[in-house]
């Protein structure tokens, strides 16, 4: 057999196979012959689950306005639990930014996505933890250079906070639901 064949039958067992495991379904199309009548009987309809949250990786829907540092919400830190283990300090040459997000009420947000630039909420994203708490830690430079930030939840408007870091900067946020 040629090269050319093999492929051909291998593009074509590909499918079945995919669907004997319920990656793909295959229709099958009958083909009537000129000699004979074939009564086709209706296939049930496949269902296709409809997607609730944003899938993962998707970019953040950017707000019209970016704020500023001076846009920190008024957040009083909870208690860490008696048994959490501190923070580590950041390395000589970085900048911490931290801060917490909270909900409209001051309660704190578990496992927002701090999204840093414009490509959404990826696995390696950092999150906040149990009590609302954030943190990253940028190179402290002389440049000058500017970061975007964007805090999202699904259920919860995003914020964007766009910032030149000048020394470690403490940063809060409260996320409204959405409308």
């Amino acid at each position: 057999m040629g090269i050319v064949t093999i492929l051909i039958l291998l593009l074509a067992l590909v499918p079945l196979a995919l669907s004997s495991v319920g990656l793909v379904n295959v229709a099958v199309v009958p083909t009537a012959t000129p000699t004979a009548t074939a009564e086709v009987t209706p296939q049930p309809e496949a269902t296709v689950p409809v997607a609730v949250a944003t899938p993962e990786g998707t970019p953040a829907p950017k707000p019209s306005e970016a704020v500023d540092t001076g846009a920190s919400a008024s957040v009083t830190p909870p208690s860490p639990p008696p048994a959490a283990t501190p923070t580590a300090s950041p390395q000589p040459g970085l900048w911490r930014v931290e801060g917490y997000v909270v909900d409209e009420s001051g309660n704190p947000l578990k496992s927002v996505c701090v999204v840093v630039g414009p490509h959404g909420c990826q696995k390696f994203s950092p999150h906040t933890d149990a009590q609302g708490h954030y943190f990253l830690d940028v190179g402290a430079t002389t440049v000058g250079t500017s970061f975007d930030f964007y805090f999202e939840m699904p259920g919860r408007e995003t914020v964007w906070w766009h910032f030149t870091p000048t020394g470690p900067t403490e940063f809060n946020v409260a996320l409204r639901p959405t409308s």
